[in-house]
């Protein structure tokens, strides 16, 4: 039976893409997503923070970061496996969230890249995979979050 007119069939959303400048030197932003201490400084959303961050930053090297609510203390663990690493320009990674049970959920992938800019970088985040429109929406609204915090911490990195 064909599909009527009014029920019209959208594929499943399962990847973003958030375009951010950010006021620093390529070199530097892309520090900023490899080096634990400053990201300590905008990797979280907003009303969260974070309580430690583990890297073996190496292509297949495994990362670790625990994050943990200020509204209500609950604690979270992201972890993923480096896909990637082409410093400045680069930097591919996968991403999974860690259950009460130990399990984790469906892995994502994310691609960031890094372009010059006269007033700055470019950062073109990608992450795509998602098992759910409403998966894919939280990322999306987490990381364009941290990112908004990452162009303000610019200045300082």
């Amino acid at each position: 039976m064909p599909a009527r007119a009014s029920e019209p069939s959208f594929p499943a959303r399962r990847e973003f893409t958030l375009n951010r400048v950010v006021e620093a030197p390529r070199a530097l932003v892309f520090r900023a997503f490899i080096e634990p201490e400053r990201m300590k400084q905008w990797w979280a959303p907003r009303g969260f923070h974070i309580l430690s961050c583990a890297l073996d930053l190496r292509e297949g090297g495994a990362w670790r970061m625990r994050i943990r609510s200020d509204e209500t203390g609950a604690i979270q663990t992201e972890v993923g496996t480096y896909r990637e690493i082409s410093e400045p320009e680069r930097l591919v990674f996968t991403h999974a969230w860690v259950r009460r049970d130990g399990s984790l959920t469906p892995t994502t992938l994310v691609t960031v890249t890094f372009a010059d800019l006269d007033e700055g970088t470019e950062v073109r985040f990608t992450q795509s995979d998602f098992h759910s429109p409403e998966f894919c929406q939280s990322h999306e609204e987490g990381w364009s979050s941290s990112l908004e915090q990452l162009t303000k911490y610019a200045p300082r990195l």
